[in-house]
């Protein structure tokens, strides 16, 4: 098991900033934009990935391939939870985050899928799972700012 994570500093952050622009970012890159040597680029990344800091390098969609987005508001039936919703969203690959809120609505999905039907057949498919009582759509129009 590795050391205790140090809370990341300021280079640790810029490194971070620099690969959510472009992860495919080569290290010497990287150092050189953070004025250090590979080698403790290297080092500083391993650290970052082993204590789970960077949990995956991904891609992201371009606008020449954007999906269609909604995201879905969902309730509980009475005596459901989380725990009982979570695996069966979890295995949709169209469902891309889910998030546990407080307040009226339980859990906020967001799905992505190519084309209005397959986004349609999404929404229903959440919407019959065992547990859900109630499920709002807001198809996204426009995405303004995305920084994740």
């Amino acid at each position: 098991m590795p050391a205790a994570m140090k809370t990341p500093d300021e280079i640790d952050r810029r490194l971070i900033a620099l690969l959510q622009d472009d992860a495919r970012r080569p290290v010497v890159a990287l150092a050189q934009a953070v004025g250090l040597s590979r080698s403790a680029v290297q080092e500083r990344l391993q650290r970052l990935e082993a204590h789970g800091v960077i949990a995956q390098y991904t891609v992201r969609l371009g606008d020449g391939i954007a999906p269609l987005q909604a995201w879905l508001c969902l309730r509980y039936a009475e005596g459901f939870s989380c725990d009982d919703v979570m695996p069966a969203l979890q295995a949709m690959p169209e469902v891309r985050e889910c998030h546990s809120l407080a307040g009226d609505i339980d859990l906020l999905v967001r799905v992505a899928t190519a084309t209005p039907a397959q986004l349609a057949d999404a929404r229903e498919r959440i919407a019959a799972l065992k547990g859900v009582d109630d499920v709002t759509t807001l198809p996204v129009l426009r995405t303004l700012l995305d920084r994740g």
